[in-house]
């Protein structure tokens, strides 16, 4: 019997993503933070706060099997380099990026849908 598909919550798929999307870009826990908030400065709480959060998603994807890397440490504690996915990991991004995709285009087809039944009603 099939496992059921992995669903990840926001940040945790858009890591997966980002990292397969773009896989000659060496990132780090730093890079994927700046690229997932692209509009936080980088010495504010919210920057800390969006950093502790990815670093938290790139912990538990390791522990997965899904990304691997260098663990190093910084004046922020322990961080992750040269972050690459793992097979399991290339699956799982697929995986969630159809999934992501799938949910637009059944969003596209009931604002269709409800489209032609308004327009119907005013016949």
């Amino acid at each position: 019997m099939p496992r059921p598909e992995a669903v990840f919550d926001g940040t945790e798929g858009d890591v997966l993503i980002e990292i397969y999307e773009c896989p000659d870009v060496p990132f780090s826990s730093y890079t994927l933070t700046q690229r997932l908030n692209p509009n936080l400065q980088t010495a504010t709480p919210e920057y800390r706060t969006a950093f502790a959060h990815v670093n938290s998603v790139i912990d538990d994807h390791f522990v997965s099997g899904l990304i691997r890397g260098k663990r190093s440490k910084s004046a922020d504690g322990v961080f992750f380099n040269k972050l690459k996915l793992t097979y399991k990991g290339e699956r799982a991004a697929i995986q969630e990026r159809n999934r992501r995709t799938e949910q637009e285009k059944v969003k596209q087809l009931l604002d269709v849908a409800a489209l032609i039944r308004r327009d119907a009603e005013k016949k």
